[in-house]
């Protein structure tokens, strides 16, 4: 698939949470729900689901399922904001079939895609046990007047014993000007998981669908993950990657990207959508060019769903990098004693294709919830690449710039190190300075946990430093405590970290000198703010740092 043809609405969403990143602001509407439950004795009295969102010109068209309790029926709204919608005096456009048929329960959240001529609708089926789903298709000069394909269900139950032999249910659907591309539920049956399929068609009748999931459910591994659903994916492009926003059983909504429609990457702060008291069923999103707007169907404990609705004004920094790590400490400065630092940064592909990734520079002591960032680089299969002072190499920053680095990109098998090495002292390769790993938001230290620096030295010889990096857009503020190697407490210090902010504490035990001893250091901001610390021993004469890396 050549996902850079494809002619759809944009959607961005997060890079992830706890990474320096965009749209991770949802405003909901204060009228929500926007869309409830139809009239008493009306053919959708019991719920409405939102199915797709588009937009035609500067009016939103949604088609969304109804239920009356036995069956249900696919309907149609417009609305001018988003907010307010007018039904369609129509409704049901599009019913299920005659006692005995494929569908003849109803129909369940139909996904339209209009190709600039015609309407395309593919929607679940549910027959009379209703288990049973199967996809159909429609189409439609206006959205309003249906006709349903004679050799309907174009997509069938997969062969018994695989994932898909109970459930087949249309999702979201991307139109490239040549092929439709379309992410659906599978489902087994009993005990199994609802998973996330992918097929192609160049008639929206005929489908080639991908032999196993392209989101499995082992691939979840989130705290309180959902225990059975997968489902309802909503997919659209930015012309170069693919963004998929779902459901999840009794969690909210989770957020992947792909760069080719079958490898995706999760979101590592799943869900992205949390409402726990409810289950969120579907979520349809569009971008207008300068808004996003969500609807997403929210399930009561009675069964009843309703439509809300919720926006995002924030850009993205870019929608594809969903998969982060930080680099602690950077410098590209004069230091203490004569001393003058620059980073070097190592990347290398772990991944058998090729990565897209970009840096993000964090100064020091600064809010760095929109930081500066690179260009989009690429990197080929297996390669690495090194940059040599990458402060002033690509953010062309000045000789007085301390802080840290993000690395996003679009595969977790990006790998990176720096090393941080005082140029007066070095001698090539036998010099190789303070050496720094890459992170993941995992290994930062969450909310009120302890942890302890050692080799704290501060003496004729050496000198000890602690640097503190809040991997959140949080405020937090870090307390330290000092101890000499017996146990005793010589002192405390603290420091006030914005979002995504860095500093660092110089000579921390020198008020106590001559010492040796450890630190032990904690955060206490809200229980979603994650930091990390680590101590730097210097050498007195040279100025050469090591890292000490926090236990």
């Amino acid at each position: 698939m050549n996902a850079k043809s494809m002619v759809v609405l944009v959607w961005a969403f997060v890079l992830g949470a706890g990474f320096v990143s965009a749209q991770t602001e949802w405003v909901e509407h204060p009228d929500n729900p926007v869309i409830g439950l139809g009239e008493t004795g009306e053919w959708d009295e019991f719920g409405r689901s939102a199915g797709s969102v588009i937009l035609v010109g500067s009016t939103y068209h949604m088609w969304f399922t109804g239920w009356d309790g036995e069956v249900s029926g696919v309907g149609h709204a417009t609305s001018e904001d988003g907010v307010v919608w007018t039904m369609d005096a129509a409704n049901p456009v599009v019913t299920g079939g005659e006692p005995g048929e494929w569908d003849e329960r109803g129909l369940w959240l139909p996904q339209v895609v209009f190709d600039g001529t015609q309407f395309h609708m593919w929607y679940g089926g549910i027959d009379g046990d209703n288990e049973t789903y199967r996809g159909g298709y429609a189409t439609s000069p206006d959205g309003v007047a249906w006709t349903k394909h004679p050799d309907n269900p174009v997509m069938d139950l997969g062969p018994q014993g695989s994932w898909e032999d109970k459930q087949v249910r249309p999702g979201g659907v991307v139109f490239d000007g040549e092929t439709f591309h379309m992410w659906y539920t599978g489902w087994r049956g009993g005990n199994t998981y609802v998973q996330i399929g992918y097929a192609t068609s160049t008639d929206g009748v005929h489908w080639t669908r991908h032999s196993e999931p392209v989101i499995a459910w082992g691939e979840i591994s989130y705290p309180g993950a959902p225990n059975t659903s997968l489902c309802n994916p909503s997919v659209v492009s930015d012309g170069s990657h693919l963004h998929m926003f779902y459901a999840c059983d009794g969690r909210g909504g989770g957020y992947a990207v792909s760069a080719d429609g079958i490898s995706w990457s999760l979101h590592r702060e799943n869900p992205v959508l949390d409402l726990p008291d409810e289950l969120v069923a579907s979520v349809p999103v569009l971008f207008d060019g300068s808004t996003w707007h969500m609807w997403f169907t929210q399930r009561s404990s009675q069964g009843s769903d309703r439509i809300s609705y919720a926006t995002s004004d924030r850009g993205p920094i870019d929608p594809a990098m969903s998969s982060g790590k930080y680099i602690p400490a950077a410098a590209f400065a004069a230091g203490a004693e004569g001393s003058f630092y620059e980073t070097d940064l190592d990347l290398s592909n772990a991944s058998d294709r090729m990565v897209e990734y970009q840096l993000q520079w964090l100064p020091r002591d600064e809010n760095n919830s929109e930081p500066t960032t690179s260009e989009i680089f690429t990197l080929g299969a297996g390669k690495s690449v090194r940059y040599s002072n990458v402060l002033g190499e690509i953010f062309d920053l000045e000789p007085d710039s301390f802080g840290a680095l993000t690395v996003l990109s679009t595969s977790p098998d990006l790998k990176a190190m720096a090393r941080i090495v005082n140029l007066p002292h070095d001698m090539g390769e036998g010099c190789f300075g303070q050496a720094i790993p890459a992170l993941s938001y995992s290994e930062f230290t969450g909310f009120r946990e302890r942890r302890r620096l050692l080799f704290g030295t501060e003496n004729a010889d050496s000198r000890f430093n602690v640097g503190c990096l809040n991997g959140s857009s949080i405020p937090a503020r870090v307390y330290l405590e000092l101890f000499r190697s017996d146990g005793t407490l010589l002192g405390s210090e603290s420091v006030l970290l914005m979002g995504f902010d860095n500093n660092q504490l110089n000579r921390i035990f020198d008020p106590y000198h001559p010492v040796v001893g450890y630190v032990d250091y904690w955060s206490a901001a809200a229980t979603d703010a994650r930091i990390w610390c680590y101590g730097s021993v210097l050498d007195n004469v040279t100025s050469d740092p090591t890292t000490v890396p926090p236990q």
